[in-house]
């Protein structure tokens, strides 16, 4: 099974403390803040509006494709990578063990004979 894994019940960002600087993309340990090219935020209102939720800060990688398309095509050859590697797992653990056939055998390891009389 694994470690539990752990989520945060809320998740979103207040972009009225955002300052663009990237600092939390360099610090991600696992890369799964990316920076958009879309500046224009401001809101007329504040507070709520101000913040941004996981559903409007996730974007599929196609959209990131269109912006960077170099470091897309990277996450896409990592993405790929992992899923043939749980493909495998899944495979191996599905597959059977085969049954290991013993023979027997004779006191010097060889296989004993009947005896002619």
């Amino acid at each position: 099974m694994g470690k539990p894994q752990f989520y945060p019940k809320v998740f979103d960002i207040d972009i009225s403390v955002c300052m663009s600087c990237q600092i939390c993309v360099e610090v991600c340990p696992f890369e799964a803040i990316k920076m958009d090219k879309e500046f224009e935020l401001s809101k007329r209102e504040r507070f709520n509006h101000l913040l941004q939720r996981k559903e409007e800060l996730s974007k599929p990688n196609e959209y990131y494709h269109g912006i960077c398309p170099t470091e897309a095509a990277d996450v896409d050859a990592k993405l790929g990578a992992a899923a043939e590697a749980a493909a495998k797992k899944k495979a191996v653990a599905a597959a059977p063990a085969a049954p290991v056939l013993a023979k027997p055998t004779g006191p010097t390891g060889s296989t004993s004979a009947p005896a002619s009389s």
